[in-house]
Formats: C-alpha cells, sequence, structure tokens
C-alpha cells in the first residue's frame, strides 16, 4: 500500500512538528501526481498547522 507522508508544523510555533501518514489509494505515481489534492483537503480540515514537506511511499505497516 501506498502512503501519503506529510510533515506538518504548528503555525504559532514552526519548530513544533511531526509527520502525518495518510493511505493513498493507488500507484505512487498517481499519489505523486495527485497527493497536492488530499494535501490540500488536510490542511482545509487541520487550520492550525502548515505542511512543510510531502512525499508519496510505501506504507511503513508494508516494511
Amino acid at each position: 500500500m501506498i502512503e501519503l507522508v506529510m510533515t506538518v508544523c504548528l503555525l504559532t510555533q514552526p519548530g513544533d512538528c511531526k509527520k502525518e501518514r495518510l493511505p493513498f489509494e493507488g500507484s505512487l505515481m498517481t499519489c505523486a501526481r495527485s497527493g497536492q489534492f488530499a494535501v490540500a483537503e488536510w490542511i482545509g480540515t487541520h487550520p492550525k498547522w502548515q505542511i512543510s514537506r510531502w512525499r508519496c511511499g510505501p506504507s511503513a505497516h508494508d516494511a
């Protein structure tokens, strides 16, 4: 399974960051092309956080 891995930081404390992992249905290429839409949706539901980076990769559960 593929997952979208985002590094997210609090807007009020940019040094306070964590990883968020979202399962992604589809291929790695589809995630790379469409992941920005999932990131935008996540931002819309988490207004106190900002995305510092994101990537697609194999699920941590598959490792």
